[in-house]
């Protein structure tokens, strides 16, 4: 089916209020839901994949064409860009620069060099998601049947795969609290955002208390873990700055105007 098929009043829906439409497709089943995604508009298949959970977003990128995938990247605006992008397996960037028309992939290519020192590049999935609605004794009963005795953060979302807080193991354990949900029990502790330099997270206070924090994207849903030893490895690099098409064209006016200059130094004879 074409977006020229589509109910009319679907394709407003979509435009319009794509949160909406995001939370009515949030239990479609997957290959349904890549369907109607390759049917809308580009413009509206970007907003309304970034208004997904974080799980279903990763899904629904595994399934989609490479070519529609770039042109819902060229659509898309710039924290949907990198939303998209911070879901993608390095494995599909070729792919997807391959399929994008050629006067598009520089900007591609921008978007997929940029977060080598960002936080969504940098974090890892070492770390243990829970469902804000868990109750604590059933957490904890889950966890003591689980083979994995890696000491890993435990971090609570809610049904969207949005970041709620981290929980504390002793807290969860804590008799009193075994009839209360882990969400009611979470810290709320600051996550950092996904555009976010190295060198930029590095000056957070939290670093005090933690040695691993949460990173989420542009709409607060959790993307993984960062380590303060990783970013020390990184900070160093003089690559890190936080992304943005305003910085990336300042930069080319940049060094237009610094090679005008040089061949007006020359034209003068100013050498």
């Amino acid at each position: 089916m074409s977006p020229d098929r589509l109910d009319p009043l679907v394709l407003r829906f979509a435009s319009v209020r794509p949160d909406e439409l995001a939370s009515v497709l949030a239990s479609a089943d997957p290959a349904d839901l890549a369907g109607f995604i390759s049917d809308l508009p580009v413009e509206s298949a970007a907003t309304v994949a970034t208004h997904l959970p974080s799980w279903q977003l990763t899904s629904l990128l595994s399934a989609l064409a490479s070519g529609k995938i770039a042109d819902m990247l060229v659509a898309a605006s710039t924290d949907d860009a990198v939303s998209i992008v911070s879901h993608l397996p390095e494995s599909r960037y070729h792919p997807i620069l391959e399929s994008a028309e050629y006067a598009r992939r520089a900007e591609l290519r921008q978007l997929f060099e940029y977060p080598s020192h960002s936080m969504a590049s940098l974090a890892t999935t070492a770390f243990i998601r829970v469902s804000a609605g868990t109750r604590c004794a059933e957490f904890c009963e889950q966890l003591s049947n689980s083979t994995d005795t890696r000491t890993q953060p435990v971090l609570v979302v809610d049904s969207q795969g949005r970041y709620q807080g981290m929980l504390s193991l002793r807290v969860a354990y804590a008799i009193r609290n075994r009839s209360r949900t882990v969400g009611e029990v979470a810290s709320s502790i600051e996550a950092l955002s996904g555009l976010t330099s190295a060198e930029s997270a590095l000056s957070s206070r939290l670093w005090m208390r933690f040695t691993e924090l949460p990173v989420v994207d542009s709409r607060h849903r959790l993307l993984g873990v960062v380590s303060r030893a990783t970013l020390l490895r990184v900070a160093g690099d003089g690559s890190k700055a936080e992304f943005s098409f305003e910085r990336l064209f300042a930069e080319l006016a940049t060094g237009y105007l610094n090679t005008c200059g040089r061949l007006l130094e020359s034209v003068l004879g100013k050498r």
